[in-house]
């Protein structure tokens, strides 16, 4: 199965009749099979040849086992280990009425952040199309969410650093035919690639019947001074603050609803100071932005601790009384280092530094 889940529907037609020798209806069976939620075993119940064909086939690709997974009050954090031996990890968390998948899409990541567990393990490769919608199959046929409504792309890795496999991830996960996830419930997030943003803007005006318009762009800012963001983020070096600014402003996200969300980490004594405030509500001028303030969550070896709740309120007044819509987002799964920039297994940093 797993080779199969690089493809897209007409991708897949094509596989099935160049090496099997089988017709558009196999094909379109077999994306079916694969992905739909609610016609799976419709096409092997029906018809025989089929079965015997999709077991055949499946057999030959088998997802990669789900070799951990640990669960705090509901939210879950799994690893799946890949043919070379180094494992993606990805979190399952539960709302109120509904789930949330958070996705990774690289095995380390390139940038850096000093806040960032991951960063801590440099980068190691790009996950694969297949690598990508494999987390999303075993959360729910695995797993067996049952109630999986949102996608976000906010695990290890920056996903504009494995741009073209995100993309075909969005557009298999979204097939109507197949899991049917909307655009509308899928963010990506990254932090200020503004190489990666304007590819996607560009997306949007290019294929506007592909509703890419309707991600959601979630943007790791953390702090709108130059020195500052830059101590935290060495990606601000390549994409300065003013590239971003504009960057965004060009987006059609920043100019509609719910497109655009900034996220900033409060870090006591660093980010939540009065001139870093001020600095933020200047950056977002012009922009349609709703803002997620993120308690920073403490890693090993980190010289910050996490805010009190007189701090995050502060910040929350400031910007509330500014005019600007922010809410906080309360990490879950601390202690299993499953919340924001606690993604990076053991296995994959012991395999790394050897």
């Amino acid at each position: 199965m797993m080779r199969l889940l690089n493809y897209t529907r007409a991708e897949l037609i094509d596989y099935v009749q160049d090496n099997f020798a089988k017709g558009e209806y196999y094909g379109n069976a077999l994306f079916r099979e694969l992905y739909g939620n609610l016609d799976r075993g419709r096409d092997r119940e029906s018809n025989p040849a089929f079965a015997s064909f999709y077991k055949t086939i499946t057999q030959q690709f088998p997802l990669p086992p789900l070799t951990e997974k640990i669960e705090e009050e509901g939210t879950v954090k799994f690893l799946l280990q890949m043919g070379d031996g180094y494992s993606s990890e990805s979190v399952l968390i539960p709302m109120k009425n509904y789930s949330t998948l958070c996705l990774s899409s690289q095995i380390g990541c390139r940038f850096g952040c000093s806040f960032c567990a991951t960063g801590k393990m440099g980068y190691i490769r790009n996950l694969s199309t297949a690598e990508i919608v494999a987390q999303v199959m075993i959360a729910l046929f695995s797993l067996n969410c049952k109630d999986l409504q949102n996608i976000v792309f906010m695990g290890m890795g920056e996903p504009f650093d494995n741009f073209d496999n995100i993309i075909r991830a969005i557009d298999i996960l979204s097939d109507e035919r197949g899991l049917n996830i909307p655009k509308r419930r899928i963010s990506v997030s990254t932090a200020g690639h503004c190489e990666g943003i304007r590819d996607l803007s560009g997306l949007c005006e290019s294929r506007p019947e592909d509703y890419y318009h309707t991600l959601h762009l979630s943007v790791s800012l953390h702090s709108a001074v130059e020195d500052t963001r830059n101590s935290l983020m060495p990606m601000g070096r390549q994409y300065p603050l003013d590239e971003l600014r504009q960057t965004l402003l060009d987006s059609p996200y920043s100019q509609v609803k719910d497109g655009l969300y900034i996220e900033y980490l409060i870090i006591p004594g660093l980010t939540d100071r009065d001139g870093e405030i001020e600095a933020l509500k200047g950056f977002l001028e012009g922009m349609q932005a709703k803002i997620n303030l993120i308690p920073y969550n403490p890693v090993k070896g980190s010289p910050w601790k996490a805010p009190t709740n007189e701090e995050i309120n502060r910040i929350w007044n400031s910007l509330k009384t500014a005019g600007f819509y922010c809410r906080t987002r309360r990490s879950k799964g601390e202690t299993m280092m499953a919340a924001c920039g606690q993604l990076g297994s053991r296995r994959n940093k012991n395999e790394h530094t050897g």
